[in-house]
């Protein structure tokens, strides 16, 4: 992962997420002062598929939250855990 092209509010956003275990896209709106639009790009990014259809960084993942089907929980991947690991050991 090129470090340059990462923008910071990817971190910042990947960061809440680490901090938070999961949360839904209301949560980081809200947390990081970003509106819908904003957090669904970002997490895109960050997940499997981009907004554009190219490939994410594969650092986060999505899926339907158990109480309301109409909203998604974020969580770290595998691959999300792996780098918060390797950040931590700095």
């Amino acid at each position: 992962m090129d470090p340059i092209a990462f923008p910071l509010h990817h971190a910042q956003l990947f960061l809440e997420v680490a901090r938070r275990g999961h949360c839904t896209f209301a949560e980081l709106e809200e947390a990081l002062s970003l509106t819908n639009g904003s957090v669904s790009r970002t997490v895109a990014a960050l997940g499997e598929t981009n907004r554009h259809g190219q490939p994410g960084y594969r650092l986060l993942e999505t899926s339907k939250d158990p109480d309301q089907t109409r909203r998604y929980q974020v969580r770290l991947s595998t691959r999300g855990k792996a780098l918060l690991r390797q950040l931590q050991g700095f």
